[in-house]
Formats: C-alpha cells, structure tokens, sequence
C-alpha cells in the first residue's frame, strides 16, 4: 500500500457543484450547531437526523469517548442518510462533540454523499491508499483529542488489520468498544421510521398475496419466486438485504434456502419469507401455504406456530422482558409436542439493513438470556418456524412495533392457516 501525506478536507460542494442543496446549521440542545445539507433525497427530515445525532452523543458521553469512528454501514445510512451497495469497501464517519463530521471514503464512491446524505465534510481515498491510516490523520489534523476512540468491535467491517493500523497510527487511545453508542440508540424506532416499515410492510403483504395466487400444482417454485419479484420491485421495493425464501415440498424443512426449480405437488405445502425495503428499512413477513388439505400432523405444527405468535402479540407490552415473550411463546409450541424443531430465537429487532441480513438481532433479539425489558417503539420480526427433517417446513411470523399498551402488527394480512383448493 502507498502512503501518502496529509490530504485536505473537502466540502461536498468541490465534489458535486451541480448537486442541488441547501446548507443549514441546526442547532443542537446543547447550543452547539451542526452543519446540514438538504434535499429531497434525503429519506428523513432533518430534524429526525438531527435527533438520532444527539441520542449517539449522549451515549458517547456516558461512555466517556473523545470520538466515534462509525465503521457499518447500517450505522452510517441511519446517522446520515448515505446509501451505497459499495460498503464492502472503506467508509468511516468520524464524529466527535463540537465538530461537524468528516466522512472518510472510497473516492469511487463520493457522489453518493452529495445525492444523499447530510454531511457536509469528506475526505476521499484512493484504492491504493490505507485507508485507517488517513482516519487517524485527519483526527490529528482536526486536533481531536483521541485519549478514548469508539470502534465497533462487535461490527464485521472493523477487521483486525484495521484494528492493528489504528493502534500503530494512534499509540496513545485507548478502544473502546462503542457499537452500543449507536446500537442502543437505534433500538426505539421514530414515528418517521415506522412511517417508512410501513410501506415496507405493505409492499410484502402485496408480494405475498400475489405469491399465494400464483401457487399451483404444476408450477415451479422458481415462477412463484419471480412473481413474488416482480411485485417488490414494481410497487417500489429497493434490492433486499435477504432474498425471498420461497420452498416447496421437502425443501421447506431448510433453512435460509431459496428456490430452486421445484414442482408444487398436489397435496404439498409452499413457505414463504418474504421482506421489502425503503430506504434502506425493511419489515418482514412468514406464511405457510397449504395445496389441498394438510395431513393431522402439519395442521397441528401450524396451529401451535400461529398460537405461539399469538402469545407473543398478547404478552408484549412495555416492561415486560425479551426472554420472557421468548419462554411463553415457544411454551405454545412445546406443549403441542414440536419444541425440538423449534431451535432458535423467537425473534430480532429489524429496522435499517444492508445484506447480508434484514434483522438487527445484534442490537436486540426475543430470546433466553435477554433480560431487557421492552419499551415502546421497539420493532421487532417474531419468527415461530419448526424444521422437520425430510419432512416439511412450517412457519408464520409477525413484525410488531412495541407500543404503550401492547403491540402493533404491520402486516394487515391474516394471521391463519390458508389452504387453497
């Protein structure tokens, strides 16, 4: 890799004078102002931004952090707005109290910050440069104090190289590991972020009806898949963080598996998972679909399925904790007979996502262990699913927002075992 010296903080205007935006200084409660682009291509107002900005620095404040260096894209796209599919390649917003953040990226990839995010600030990096080794050096040209450095320990793009060429460039922090700063902060969706799962939500519930009509004997799980397809992206679904998990016969005891050319039988069953995604928010949503009357056996997996996510929408409700909507819901199941094949947790938080995965299990999930307890405007995707070996597949789930009293569905389909004749 080349090294090479200082390079100078750029204002997005360099990059993009033909972009159309208007710069504002918001001020924050604390008195300090923020520097803000706005557009009409932002997904939020700017005042939902400025909010989220403000929860992250109450939280570095309690962690006692000189700066955060925001390395996951879901992270960057919920503080900022900025999208890109290129995160596989270097981004890092550095924030720091007092200051305007300086966005630290792929060259390649400058434009997307004028078309749409807010930040003001970056500092382009070429393919043959190291990239951290210019984070750390913007930080010293900034004159940050760096006794105390946020990184996402717990993030997949904060590798160990990366980790190593920071305490190389900066040998007097100490790492924090700060992925709760903007985790515990995204966990309570806004009114403007529920407005957005919203549309999500009913984009597959169009998906998923247009999914059943097509399902017949005789047709493949490929044509059911590319029905379900087109109706995402037609009704303004963007590409999916997961792809549809559409099965049929057999297959449907597989886990995280997709179609592939399979016949729908006469008497057989088709599984559907489906999501849709605005702006990079998605909601989610199982069902079973039955092709001629399901045998004792099947009926009895769905009842206890549909039954455990009844409980679950029944139980939750502010305060009560997350391991316990897991332990009462998957009781429904284990008392029907089907607990060893319900293996894994009831359900995960889910809001702003990039592939490899729709859910935000990491920041919070229904499980055993999970002591806190919830609190209103927490979403979360409930997901009952009992995988019989060779046998079939059974599932339905719900994505529900926490509210004061309960919980709220997203989805307006019916929550029932559907047969088609």
């Amino acid at each position: 890799m080349t090294r090479l010296p200082g390079k100078p903080i750029l204002d997005v205007r360099e990059i993009a004078p033909e972009t159309l935006f208007e710069t504002v200084q918001q001020r924050l409660a604390n008195g300090d102002l923020l520097t803000m682009n706005t557009h009409a291509r932002l997904g939020f107002t700017l005042k939902e931004y400025q909010r989220r900005w403000e929860a992250v620095l109450a939280n570095m404040a309690r962690l006692d952090l000189d700066v955060l260096l925001v390395r996951s894209p879901e992270n960057i796209t919920w503080l900022t707005g900025y999208e890109t599919p290129g995160y596989y390649k270097y981004h890092c917003l550095i924030m720091a109290p007092g200051m305007d953040p300086v966005f630290v990226l792929r060259r390649f990839e400058c434009l997307n910050v004028a078309e749409y995010a807010w930040v003001t600030r970056i500092v382009p990096v070429d393919d043959w440069e190291v990239p951290a080794e210019i984070s750390a050096r913007v930080m010293g040209e900034l004159g940050m104090p760096t006794r105390r450095v946020g990184i996402e320990k717990r993030g997949w793009f904060c590798t160990l190289e990366e980790h190593e060429q920071l305490h190389a460039a900066l040998p007097g922090a100490a790492f924090i590991d700060a992925a709760p700063a903007i985790w515990d902060a995204r966990m309570i969706k806004s009114d403007e972020e529920v407005a957005v799962m919203h549309r999500s939500a009913a984009i597959v519930d169009a998906a998923m009806i247009a999914g059943f009509e097509i399902a017949r004997p005789g047709v493949s799980d490929d044509i059911i898949n590319a029905e379900v397809h087109r109706v995402i992206f037609e009704n303004g679904g963007e590409y999916m963080s997961l792809p549809p998990f559409i099965l049929s016969g057999e297959r449907t005891c597989l886990p995280h598996q997709t179609a592939r050319s399979d016949i729908v039988g006469e008497r057989d069953l088709v599984y559907f998972e489906l999501s849709a995604t605005k702006f990079r928010y998605c909601t989610a949503l199982m069902r079973t679909l039955f092709i001629g009357e399901p045998t004792h056996r099947q009926q009895q997996v769905a009842e206890a399925c549909i039954a455990a996510v009844e409980t679950a929408m029944a139980t939750i409700k502010p305060g009560v904790s997350a391991e316990d909507v897991d332990r009462l819901a998957r009781a429904e199941i284990e008392k029907a007979g089907f607990g060893e094949y319900f293996r894994h947790r009831l359900g995960y938080s889910i809001g702003v996502n990039y592939p490899p995965d729709w859910g935000e299990g990491e920041i919070i999930s229904l499980c055993r262990g999970e002591t806190r307890v919830l609190q209103p405007g927490m979403v979360f995707h409930m997901v009952p699913l009992c995988l019989i070996y060779r046998q079939f597949g059974i599932g339905f789930s719900e994505t529900v927002r926490v509210t004061e009293n309960g919980c709220e569905r997203f989805s307006t389909l019916p929550l029932e075992i559907t047969i088609k004749h």
